[in-house]
Parts: C-alpha cells; structure tokens; sequence
C-alpha cells in the first residue's frame, strides 16, 4: 500500500513513502552507526566510542519502538489508539532516562558523542526524505536530449527517464 503526499501539482506525486520506509531507515542507521563506531574505535578513545554506541543504540530501539506501536495500534486497537499511545510514549521515555541515568553514573561517557548518537536516525530520516525531493525536482526539472539508434534525435522528459 502506497501513501503519496501531492504538493502543488495534482497530477505527478512529490513524494512517496511506501510502508518499507521506516524499515529502511532502521537499516540505514544501523549500518551508519556500525560505521561510525568503527570508525571511532579506529581514530577515538575507547569511552568516546562507548557514548557513540550507547546513543545510536538507544536512537535506533526509540524508533523502532515508535513504529511497532504505531503498527500495533493501527492493527488491533482502532478505538484505543489515544491511550495506547500514551502507555507507550510513558514506558518508553521512562526506560530511555533509565538507560541514559545508568550510562551517566556508571559509565564515564562523552555527552556529545552520545547526544551524536542520538540524532543518527533523524538525520538518516531527513537525509532520506531530502534526497527523495531532491530526486523528484531533478527529475521534474531536467530534459535531456540525446542521439538514438541510426543518428535520429530522441527527447527524454521525466516520463521517458
């Protein structure tokens, strides 16, 4: 199922998130944040590397967190939605202190890497949805000509690429 969000123009789609989107963005960050605690571990301290991946850690459990609830909540609690989310949202930024509480006092953590670490997954989510109307404007925008088969010259819009 396809859920398309039309700006401006009502006959071509802006941009279209498709149910596949939030498991790729798990994907996504979880494979950047593999790459950036390597990277650390290869260029940084031992502790700096730990905050990275205590943040990206606890980054990428909140949204899968947040999406299996939406998906639960669409499913099977249709009328319950509201209070539902709101035992959800309370349980999960409860154990997020917890986990951030406990990181803080037994662990010497770097509260910029973790905080780093914490935004991975909402830059991975803007960067997808920007590159995706990056990609529609660039598709919009640019005519490209060139030579077909036996020199005949041959015009590709949007529609043709």
């Amino acid at each position: 199922m396809k859920r398309t969000m039309i700006t401006g123009d009502k006959e071509n789609p802006s941009f279209i998130i498709d149910e596949g989107f939030p498991d790729r963005v798990i994907k996504t960050s979880f494979i950047l944040a593999l790459i950036l605690i390597v990277c650390s571990v290869s260029y940084m301290s031992f502790m700096l590397s730990v905050s990275l991946a205590i943040g990206c850690f606890i980054s990428i459990v909140l949204f899968k967190t947040t999406w299996w609830a939406i998906q639960y909540a669409v499913q099977h609690k249709k009328s319950q939605i509201k209070g539902f989310f709101l035992k959800v949202s309370f349980l999960k930024y409860f154990v997020l202190g917890a986990m951030l509480l406990s990181a803080c006092l037994f662990l010497d953590v770097n509260i910029f890497a973790m905080a780093a670490g914490l935004g991975i997954v909402v830059a991975v989510v803007i960067l997808k949805i920007v590159g995706r109307l990056l990609v529609n404007y660039m598709n919009k925008s640019i005519k490209v000509s060139y030579k077909g088969i036996n020199g005949v010259s041959i015009n590709a819009s949007k529609k043709g690429v």
